[in-house]
């Protein structure tokens, strides 16, 4: 911009250059204005739905805690109205226990599976929602299935040893012992006997289990 020498050439060149662009510099002003304020309504709004999220599922415990499994229907009706929130996912969470308790496997696994596909890796949700998974899995005998649900969900360092434990115990299932071996060891690597004092035995057991072949 050009240096001007006295305060008139200046108040002319903001007149000359007003002229020219104020239209733009209004138009610019109520886009940011816009802007502004529709992030602020966005913001509210997204305020606004955590709370009804949360007054619902608040709402919700009484249910569960007066129905049980009964619950079921409203648990659903929550989950599918708050889809992929923290409120949804945990309401799955509590459908798969009461599903679980009340022998509907087949509707726990589906639980656990939304938790696995709405849940972010980082969400304390998420391991949670895996390691269920695998281990209704390996009490169904679906063992095929457990080590994919572990292997192709990774989790955080800080579960590596009970990842590695319960393959363990699939590989166990499925009598691969030497496998089982391998994911034991990797569990004890981990710092396994630190959380689980009956590694130790699982792995000695793996002796006796040869033996007997």
């Amino acid at each position: 911009m050009e240096i001007y020498t006295t305060e008139e050439q200046q108040v002319e060149a903001i007149k000359k250059w007003w002229k020219d662009n104020g239209n733009f510099v209004i138009v610019g002003v109520i886009v940011g204005l816009v802007a502004v304020f529709g992030w602020r309504f966005y913001q509210d709004g997204q305020i606004s739905a955590k709370e009804t999220a949360s007054d619902g599922y608040q709402a919700l415990q009484t249910t569960i805690d007066a129905k049980g499994y009964e619950a079921a229907p409203e648990l659903q009706a929550f989950i599918d109205g708050n889809k992929g929130n923290n409120y949804s996912l945990m309401a799955a969470l509590q459908l798969a226990k009461l599903s679980v308790d009340n022998d509907k496997l087949a509707e726990a696994e589906a639980q656990f599976s939304y938790v696995i596909a709405n849940a972010k890796a980082d969400n304390p949700l998420y391991p949670v929602a895996v390691m269920r998974l695998a281990r209704l899995q390996l009490s169904q005998q679906e063992l095929d299935a457990a080590i994919t649900t572990l292997e192709s969900n990774k989790l955080d360092a800080a579960f590596t040893a009970a990842v590695e434990e319960l393959k363990g115990d699939v590989y166990v299932a499925q009598g691969v012992v030497e496998k089982a071996r391998v994911a034991y060891q990797a569990a004890v690597d981990a710092g396994g006997f630190e959380v689980n004092e009956q590694l130790q035995s699982k792995i000695n057991q793996l002796a006796v289990i040869e033996a007997a072949e």
